[in-house]
């Protein structure tokens, strides 16, 4: 299993809660909002000055998901190639 992380420009939330994957019909992930960084597309701070902010999801996956999300992401990144959009990957994660 491999754990997921994207962040993202908040401009992009509604086109990742589509590609968030299923179980019984259901998505599977967790989001947090109002995320501030900085990185190769530049600040998002939430303030005056780098009034943007990013959301992230952390996502736990199978091998066979994570390839269709990965493919999904780089789809959303060629729509949208000004807005920021980081994912990194923590294969050999346990289920406990």
């Amino acid at each position: 299993m491999t754990k997921l992380e994207i962040i993202a420009n908040q401009a992009l939330e509604a086109q990742l809660m589509e590609i968030m994957p299923k179980n019984d019909g259901r998505p599977c992930y967790t989001m947090l909002k109002q995320v501030d960084g900085a990185g190769l597309s530049g600040f998002c701070l939430g303030n005056e000055v780098w009034p943007e902010e990013n959301v992230m999801f952390i996502l736990f996956l199978d091998d066979e998901r994570l390839d269709i999300i990965k493919e999904q992401l780089n789809g959303i990144r060629g729509k949208f190639p000004l807005l920021g959009l980081a994912a990194f990957e923590h294969p050999g994660i346990t289920e406990v």
